[in-house]
């Protein structure tokens, strides 16, 4: 098997072709959704909420990495199941009007930075559970999970930036 980086980077050019597709109305909508659910993520792991729920487990046996690997695939599985509901049925639509596909490529790019780049950052700090990963990892590896979102952002960036993109979306 290949490296692990090369599966996230196909996957983030996979949701860039997706926004070409999809548009950059409906993209935009997708990103608000991936924010809001960052920094919820961000905002119970690292706030004193996250601190309650892990004294709670640790009390009852939980070892530490047992928590963050459950941390992490609360995580993942939140991000899928938003990023599911996201891509199908009725979402957010952005008002504008025309067809730009280079800005509809860079919102889906974006938005797999901000999807697959988040997934890659919680198995990653999880040691990669679910997966028979031998950590010996490139220079690139190295680099890139360095600026993963919740890696360089916290979670008053993701709110901040949430909020921004539905006054956006509700300003005419």
């Amino acid at each position: 098997m290949g490296p692990v980086e090369v599966v996230f980077l196909i996957l983030i050019g996979l949701f860039g072709a997706i926004g070409v597709v999809r548009g950059w109305q409906r993209e935009l909508g997708v990103t608000t959704m991936l924010l809001i659910t960052l920094f919820v993520i961000e905002f119970v792991f690292t706030t004193s909420v996250g601190q309650r729920v892990e004294s709670f487990f640790t009390g009852a046996g939980v070892s530490q990495e047992q928590m963050v690997v459950a941390e992490s695939m609360i995580a993942v599985g939140l991000l899928l199941l938003v990023a599911f509901i996201s891509y199908q049925g009725q979402s957010l639509v952005y008002p504008g009007s025309g067809k730009n596909s280079f800005l509809s490529l860079l919102i889906g790019l974006l938005n797999g930075y901000l999807f697959a780049g988040s997934i890659w950052y919680y198995l990653a700090r999880a040691d990669w559970p679910l997966a028979d990963i031998v950590p010996d990892y490139s220079q690139f590896y190295d680099f890139f999970v360095q600026i993963l979102p919740p890696a360089i952002f916290g979670w008053q960036f993701f709110i901040l930036l949430a909020v921004a993109m539905l006054i956006l979306r509700v300003v005419k």
